[in-house]
C-alpha cells in the first residue's frame, strides 16, 4: 500500500486556488488595461492675443498644434516633441506652445480678441489635417511652412527644428516673414 496514498496531486489541491488567482490577475489587468492614463497636454489656444503680446514682448513665436480627439499621431506629436519643446530653456526664451481641437466649437479669442473657436481657427489658416504644427508671429502671421501629419519616418524633430530655424529667422528679419495671415 503505497504511502502517499492520501496525498492529492499537488495539481488538483492547488486548483481552486490557482483559480482564484487566476481570476484576481484578468481582474487586475483588465482595471489597468481599462483604466484611463493621464495625457499629458498643452495649454490650449485659448487667448491668442493675450499670448500674441508675450510673444511680441518676448520675440518669441507661437506653435499651435492643430489636433484631433483620439489621434494617435497627434498624441505622439504632442508627446515627443511639443511637450519637450515648451519646457525647455528659460521661459523668456522659449516658443510660446498651444494647442487647438480642430473639430471643437469651444469658444476662444483670436489674435484679434475675436470670438471663435478650434475649428474656426483651422479654416481661417486652412488646415485640414492632424497633426498639423504651425509656427506664427504674435499678430497670427505665418512665420514657416505648416508642418502637417505624424511622424512616421523618424525625422519629425530634424522637420520640426527646421520650421522653427525658419520662423526665428523670419522673426529676426520681419520682411522676410511669410505674408499668410488668418482669413478674416
Amino acid at each position: 500500500m503505497p504511502i502517499f496514498r492520501n496525498i492529492k496531486p499537488v495539481d488538483a489541491a492547488l486548483r481552486p486556488l490557482r483559480n482564484v488567482a487566476l481570476a484576481l490577475a484578468a481582474a487586475l489587468a483588465a482595471g489597468a488595461v481599462g483604466a484611463a492614463t493621464p495625457v499629458p497636454s498643452l495649454p490650449t489656444a485659448s487667448e491668442l492675443g493675450r499670448d500674441g503680446r508675450t510673444a511680441i514682448q518676448s520675440g518669441v513665436p507661437i506653435v499651435i498644434l492643430f489636433s484631433l480627439p483620439g489621434c494617435s499621431y497627434c498624441e505622439t506629436v504632442r508627446r515627443n516633441y511639443l511637450l519637450p519643446l515648451a519646457r525647455e530653456g528659460t521661459s523668456s526664451q522659449r516658443p510660446l506652445v498651444r494647442e487647438a481641437d480642430m473639430s471643437s466649437a469651444a469658444s476662444l479669442r483670436g489674435f484679434a480678441q475675436e470670438a471663435s473657436s478650434g475649428k474656426a481657427l483651422a479654416a481661417g489658416y486652412n488646415i485640414r489635417v492632424a497633426p498639423t504644427v504651425m509656427v506664427v508671429d504674435g499678430r497670427g502671421a505665418l512665420l514657416a511652412p505648416p508642418l502637417e501629419g505624424g511622424d512616421v519616418s523618424g525625422m519629425y524633430g530634424a522637420y520640426l527644428d527646421n520650421v522653427l530655424a525658419t520662423a526665428c529667422s523670419a522673426l529676426a528679419n520681419p520682411p522676410a516673414q511669410l505674408s499668410t495671415r488668418i482669413r478674416e
